[in-house]
């Protein structure tokens, strides 16, 4: 996919607040382009807050200089460029500041937009690496659909950094035909999963990315496949969602064949006539399993399950029973959630994950033998004689 590239005035400031606190993620992030060069269809970004609120202005912006009225919801291939080199803008802006800035603070690169996207000159990104690790204190976190970042070159520069960067490539899917479709100009799965094993193998800091994984992953049984593809022992978190219900899922839905089961799925869960329940059975069903697999395997500190809460049925609620390795989002401004159900597990003071990221001195305790696993334990020990045909993710 070639970009049709549309030049916009940079933000006031480079370094900007991070929506993605909550997430765990970063609290700072800075954006190396307006609009990624990467065509996601299920992307989120196109209808952020600033997207909204400069969409006639880029809209006319694009006309005057492209000669077309396109637009980023139906134009993968538009990409918007800044007007001004960030590296000197975002210098201009470290000048006079301490090197302690941002310490103890993660810097995301990207939260909106591929900092490795073709829209994005790689040497751009390289120096802005550079000066943030010359000039600041912020960790910074690298996350790509790009297979470049685990080439030679990219990996001999960042083990230069040393521990200040740590990168992830995010990956959902192993479907490849789909991906071509929907996650438009990206590398394709199999490539994202070697290059992050080649930033594994050489030493450079990783995290996992698992963002969303789609329902056709946990229905196919392949779900352990990408699991076991990112290596989460090697991985300092790893973070997954699953796919939620936005404007947008018609085209991801499309991305499938006509008739298939996969394509059907769409229509039932977030269509006119949509099934009451099974996006929550499959957001419920996903958890569980990434749930056991940590626990059995020494990783579940690392799980960050990022789950929007409120459209899950309280029927499938107490199946995240402790809340562990589950970073709750539909949360009010004192952080419990709004969601009733997954309000009283919060109340019966259980730790969380995101509980242990904000404050390391939380004296509360998780129960180490919750009933949720003693009895997905138990459904996978008497296999075929289990009501629900031994099936680890369908007992609870």
């Amino acid at each position: 996919m070639k970009n049709r590239l549309v030049v916009i005035p940079n933000t006031k400031k480079v370094i900007q607040p991070s929506g993605w606190g909550k997430k765990g993620l970063a609290e700072y992030h800075i954006e190396l382009s307006g609009l990624c060069g990467f065509g996601c269809r299920y992307c989120s970004s196109n209808a952020t807050p600033w997207m909204r609120v400069n969409r006639e202005r880029f809209g006319a912006m694009t006309l005057e200089q492209l000669g077309e009225p396109l637009n980023p919801k139906d134009n993968p291939e538009l990409a918007y460029v800044w007007s001004s080199d960030v590296v000197e803008v975002l210098r201009e802006e470290l000048r006079g500041r301490r090197k302690s800035l941002g310490a103890g603070k993660t810097l995301a690169l990207s939260q909106s937009t591929d900092p490795l996207s073709p829209a994005v000159d790689p040497k751009v990104t390289e120096a802005v690496i550079r000066l943030l690790v010359e000039a600041t204190s912020f960790r910074i976190r690298i996350l790509t659909k790009n297979a470049i970042i685990g080439s030679e070159q990219w990996i001999e520069f960042l083990k230069k950094m040393g521990n200040r960067v740590v990168v992830s490539l995010s990956i959902g899917t192993l479907d490849h035909a789909w991906s071509s479709n929907i996650e438009v100009g990206t590398s394709m799965p199999v490539a994202r999963l070697r290059a992050l094993r080649q930033l594994q193998d050489a030493g450079v800091p990783t995290f996992g990315m698992l963002c969303p994984i789609f329902p056709s992953l946990v229905e196919s049984g392949r779900l352990d496949d990408l699991v076991d593809a990112i290596r989460p022992n090697l991985c300092e978190f790893v973070w997954a969602e699953p796919y939620n219900d936005r404007d947008n899922w018609r085209v991801v839905r499309d991305g499938h064949l006509e008739h298939s089961e996969e394509r059907d799925w769409f229509d039932r869960a977030f269509g006119p006539n949509k099934e009451t329940g099974l996006w929550s059975s499959y957001a419920t069903d996903l958890y569980k399993s990434l749930r056991l697999r940590a626990e059995a395997e020494g990783w579940l500190e690392k799980l960050r399950y990022m789950l929007y809460e409120a459209d899950v049925e309280a029927e499938h609620a107490r199946s995240f029973c402790d809340l562990r390795g589950v970073l709750l989002q539909s949360l009010d401004d004192a952080g419990h959630s709004k969601h009733p159900e997954f309000r009283k597990l919060q109340e019966q003071a259980c730790l969380t994950a995101l509980d242990q990221l904000l404050n390391p001195y939380d004296d509360r305790v998780a129960d180490p033998n919750p009933a949720f696993l003693r009895d997905m334990h138990t459904c996978k020990m008497v296999g075929a004689t289990c009501g629900a045909g031994g099936s680890p993710t369908s007992c609870v």
